[in-house]
């Protein structure tokens, strides 16, 4: 891998983040390409609202075109003071249009594309992951991966497996994108129906992972309920990378909405790949 795309809204940027962007950087020894979006046709943003958000102090009655872009720029002056502190290449593109349609455009020229599962650009509440995270999930040329609330290090891999094509291809992204990963401890759940066997030829996947991964475990847990014993297992798990194809889709919305249960959503402080078969 050599190009990890970095989002981030021009006037408010996730520290966090890009501190996963430059971690994800020097594992693969791959530049981190920050991709600043200004929303050229969404102008409700009231200047109380940018300072509310922003990272740096406003200039008492500049114009709001002209604190927007103060922020701007003090953001990519951070970016770029983050990356270099971190001993990771770095490259800036400034992207005025609609966000969706721009992310798209760069993540068909990138190997990873780096998300907050919050961002957003509508000035009303969201749940997460956003509308326009959802439509970039949905529709990226690159693997995405939804970054962490908070990061501690990785010391295990999960690979969600169903037997289809679309999860298959997840892991074998995964697999090329990251080879560092090679001594990571590994499991690979399979969630089935009571009864039931795993689907696709365990014989050839154990095979692959016993090729690629030196710590390898397939898991098959029984229940009626794919989503929910997938939910409740990953609940349990900490310094995790989770990998999606299949399921990715249709359960990421559930994995990251909070749990009444838990008042801090344990799952949101794991990163998240997700990769499109």
């Amino acid at each position: 891998m050599e190009k990890i795309l970095f989002i981030s809204d021009a006037v408010t940027m996730n520290r966090e983040c890009l501190d996963f962007s430059c971690y994800l950087g020097n594992l693969t020894h791959s530049k981190v390409t920050g991709v600043f979006l200004e929303n050229q046709e969404l102008e409700l943003r009231s200047a109380e609202a940018i300072e509310e958000i922003a990272v740096c102090a406003p200039v008492p009655g500049a114009p709001l075109d002209i604190q927007k872009q103060l922020y701007r720029d003090e953001n990519i002056v951070l970016f770029r003071s983050i990356c270099e502190s971190n001993g990771v290449n770095c490259e800036i593109h400034k992207n005025v249009g609609m966000p969706a349609a721009e992310v798209l455009r760069e993540s068909r020229y990138a190997d990873l594309l780096v998300i907050d599962a919050a961002t957003s650009f509508s000035w009303k509440p969201e749940s997460t992951p956003t509308a326009f995270v959802k439509e970039v999930l949905e529709k990226s040329e690159c693997p995405v991966v939804i970054a962490p609330l908070a990061f501690d290090g990785i010391e295990e891999i999960v690979f969600t497996y169903n037997g289809s094509p679309s999860a298959m291809f997840a892991i074998k992204q995964f697999t090329h994108l990251f080879p560092a990963y090679r001594h990571t401890k590994v499991t690979v759940l399979s969630i089935v129906d009571t009864g039931k066997q795993i689907k696709g030829d365990k014989a050839k996947l154990e095979e692959w992972l016993a090729v690629h991964y030196e710590h390898a475990t397939l898991m098959v847990l029984e229940d009626t309920s794919v989503s929910g014993r997938l939910m409740e297992y990953l609940f349990n798990r900490e310094r995790t990378f989770m990998v999606m194809g299949a399921y990715g889709r249709n359960l990421l919305s559930k994995l990251v909405q909070p749990n009444p249960a838990q008042p801090i959503l344990k799952l949101s402080t794991q990163p998240i790949f997700i990769s499109h078969y």
